[in-house]
C-alpha cells in the first residue's frame, strides 16, 4: 500500500530485536535508548508515516516515548497510536499456532505446570496444555490496562497525540480493517480500491506440522538438540514443508477422535469469562463494541479445582497407546516431508 500511494505514505516495520534493546535502554535511562528509533524516523521523508510492530501493543511506555520523540525531535505535527485487540483466548491460540508450538522453553514450562498438578502431559495436545497452563497460572493480555497506560502516557502531550483502537474484524462482526485504520488515524491516501490491500488473515501453518513438531519437541530431554526452527525462525522453510504434507493431512482425520474438542472449548470459555470484566472496561474506554468480547452462552468461569477435575477426567478418557501411535505416525510423515524439502534445495 505504501508503494501504491506513490510517496504519500511512508511505512516501516520495526526490527523486534532493536525494539527490545530500545525498551530495555529506556527502562535503564540509557542515552542510547532512541538511537534505533531516531534512525528510523530520520530516514522517512513523507508527510505521513506508519511505524509498526505487533510487540509495541504490550509496551505502552515505549510507544508513548516514541510519540513524544517524534514530536520533539523529528518535527511530527501529530501522532496517532492505533491498535487492534482480540479475545484473549483467540490471541493465545494464534500465538501458539505461530510461535509457541515450536518454542521449547514454553513447551517445557507447560509440562512443569501440568506435572505440578499430577496431570499426565502426554494425554493432552500441546495447545490444550498451553491453554490449561494459562488458565491455571498464566496472566491474560490486559487490553484495558494497556490502553489506560497509552492514554495516560500521552495525556501531557495534549492534542498532539491521540489513541484509537478497535477489535479485529471477524466473520460475525466484519468490517474493512484497512478502511477503519485509515479513517481512525486520519491518514489520507488517494487509492481507488482498498480491497486488494485488505488482507484479513495471516498465513497459517498446517495443523499436522504444528501437532508433530510440538509433540516431538515436548518429548525431548532438555539436553537433546533439535534441528527444528524455533519461534520466528525458518518460516518460509516450514511453509514449504507444509506444502508436502498431503499424507499427514489424511492422518489428521483421526485427530478429533483422539482429542475431543470439549476440553479446548471449556478452557476457551473459561478464559473469555475471566477476561470479560476488564474487556468491558477497555470497550468503554476506547468506544469499542463489547459484543465481540462477550463470552458464549456455554462459557463459564471455572475454579482451580474444577479445571483440574475437568483435565483429569479428559486424561482418564484418553488412551495413551493410541495417542503415542498417532503422534508417531504424524511425526514420521512430517519428518519425511522435511527431509524431502532439505534434499530438494
Amino acid at each position: 500500500m505504501a508503494q501504491a500511494s506513490k510517496g504519500a505514505l511512508g511505512f516501516c516495520f520495526l526490527n523486534p530485536a532493536q525494539l527490545r534493546n530500545a525498551d530495555q535502554a529506556l527502562q535503564r535511562n540509557r542515552d542510547t535508548a532512541f538511537d534505533y528509533i531516531d534512525r528510523v524516523l530520520s530516514a522517512e521523508s513523507g508527510s505521513q508515516v506508519v511505524v509498526s510492530h505487533e510487540m509495541l501493543g504490550n509496551r505502552p511506555a515505549l510507544v508513548c516515548s516514541i510519540a513524544e520523540r517524534a514530536l520533539d525531535q523529528h518535527d511530527f505535527d501529530h501522532v496517532v497510536i492505533s491498535g487492534y485487540s482480540r479475545l484473549q483466548s483467540s490471541y493465545h491460540i494464534s500465538a501458539y499456532s505461530q510461535w509457541f508450538f515450536r518454542d521449547r522453553k514454553k513447551l517445557n514450562e507447560d509440562l512443569k505446570i501440568l506435572a505440578g498438578y499430577n496431570l499426565d502431559w502426554r494425554k493432552f495436545t500441546a495447545l490444550e496444555r498451553s491453554l490449561l497452563a494459562l488458565s491455571l497460572v498464566g496472566q491474560d493480555r490486559n487490553w484495558f490496562g494497556n490502553y489506560q497506560r497509552f492514554c495516560g502516557g500521552v495525556k501531557r502531550l495534549g492534542g498532539s497525540v491521540s489513541v484509537v483502537s478497535s477489535h479485529i474484524p471477524t466473520r460475525s462482526l466484519p468490517y474493512s480493517l484497512l478502511a477503519h485504520f485509515l479513517s481512525s488515524t486520519g491518514l489520507s491516501l488517494e487509492l481507488d480500491d482498498l480491497s486488494s490491500f485488505d488482507v484479513r488473515k495471516n498465513l497459517s501453518f498446517n495443523q499436522a506440522l504444528i501437532h508433530a513438531m510440538s509433540a516431538h519437541l515436548s518429548a525431548l530431554r532438555p539436553c537433546q538438540q533439535s534441528f527444528f526452527p524455533g519461534p520466528h525462525e525458518g518460516n518460509r522453510w516450514l511453509f514449504r514443508v507444509c506444502s508436502r504434507l498431503s499424507v499427514a493431512d489424511q492422518l489428521m482425520a483421526e485427530f478429533d477422535a483422539l482429542f475431543s474438542p470439549c476440553l479446548q472449548q471449556s478452557l476457551v470459555g473459561h478464559l473469555d469469562s475471566r477476561a470479560s470484566s476488564s474487556n468491558q472496561q477497555y470497550c468503554e474506554l476506547m468506544s469499542v463494541d463489547f459484543n465481540y468480547f462477550k463470552p458464549s452462552d456455554q462459557a463459564s468461569l471455572l475454579s482451580e479445582n474444577e479445571l483440574i477435575a475437568l483435565a483429569g477426567d479428559i486424561a482418564q478418557s484418553r488412551n495413551s497407546e493410541d495417542i503415542e501411535q498417532f503422534n508417531g505416525q504424524v511425526e514420521n510423515a512430517c519428518m519425511q516431508s522435511m527431509r524431502a524439502e532439505i534434499v530438494s534445495s
